[in-house]
């Protein structure tokens, strides 16, 4: 059994898919489209930047997930790839999920490409205060850091926000409250804290008014039924009804991305092998760290095709 995965925010880096749209029509046709649909030249700042446009949340989301549809479409063409018949599931990471649904013919590119740009823009500026902050800790085992922030003393929000893999987990929350968690880890065993470079404090509470907006939005859109099961963050479930995608997507904005338990999720019901499309590999990383019985592979430059033979 086989899976496509899509990354998150926080993968992108200027240049990425030029090597596809350069040499591949299905890439460049992409490209093209979601520039008219967006009426702005997004593909240049993919392209070119600079960077700091890139990582901006409102041009970051639209480009990974426009980048990563790019390679999918070049790889059902090239490699002569059905989807519903290669794969048994799909899932991204946060911002990839909404690539899972396109791939899983759940949504036409369209309809996701403007929901993400609209997602961008909503929770880059859902933390009103400005004193929002993500950090990951790692090096605690998931249960130690739930026992953590359950009897962490403080003011404000602090909460788990993901769930990556084993001993690498991120907080989100108040600024205060995060940075002092941070010092509590530290003196509880944390190897390692590292600030986040984020916009926003995401996967958290303070991410309310974006969820309500956002899932008013949702339920404007025509979903149909996906062709194979996407396994969820917010439950590490797999669903193909299209009347459960926008409760779903609304509440993975403010609960916990559960990706070490969508991988488990995948191994149990049989998943061998488990290919990332777009760019990095930061999923296949964590993939290899939450089990050794799964093959996972990168497919971000078009010489990983070789990968995706039978």
């Amino acid at each position: 059994m086989k899976a496509f995965i899509f990354p998150g925010q926080g993968s992108q880096i200027v240049g990425m898919g030029k090597i596809w749209n350069d040499n591949y029509s299905e890439a460049k046709k992409i490209f093209q489209e979601v520039d008219q649909i967006l009426r702005e030249p997004l593909s240049k700042i993919i392209f070119e930047g600079p960077e700091v446009e890139l990582t901006k949340t409102e041009n970051a989301q639209p480009a990974i997930l426009t980048t990563s549809i790019a390679i999918l479409e070049v790889i059902k063409s090239i490699k002569k790839i059905n989807i519903s018949k290669y794969c048994d599931f799909t899932a991204g990471h946060s911002l990839g999920e909404y690539t899972s649904l396109y791939a899983a013919g759940a949504i036409d590119l369209e309809s996701v490409v403007k929901l993400v740009k609209y997602r961008g823009k909503l929770m880059s500026k859902s933390d009103k205060s400005g004193n929002g902050k993500m950090v990951a800790i790692i090096g605690l085992d998931i249960n130690h850091i739930k026992k953590l922030i359950k009897s962490f003393k403080h003011e404000g929000v602090c909460e788990l926000a993901n769930d990556n893999s084993n001993g690498q987990v991120v907080i989100s929350g108040d600024m205060d409250a995060v940075n002092l968690f941070k010092e509590y880890a530290k003196k509880e065993g944390a190897k390692l804290t590292i600030d986040l470079k984020v916009s926003a404090p995401f996967h958290c509470k303070l991410m309310q008014d974006a969820a309500r907006e956002m899932e008013k939005e949702l339920n404007k859109i025509h979903f149909f039924d996906s062709n194979i099961p996407i396994v969820f963050n917010v439950d590490a479930l797999s669903f193909y009804k299209n009347r459960n995608f926008p409760a779903l997507l609304s509440k993975q904005i403010i609960n916990t991305v559960k990706w070490r338990e969508t991988i488990l999720f995948m191994e149990k019901e049989g998943v061998k092998k488990i290919f990332e499309l777009g760019p990095g590999n930061v999923l296949t990383g964590l993939v290899k760290r939450i089990t050794k019985n799964i093959e996972c592979f990168s497919i971000q430059n078009p010489e990983d095709m070789d990968n995706l033979n039978e």
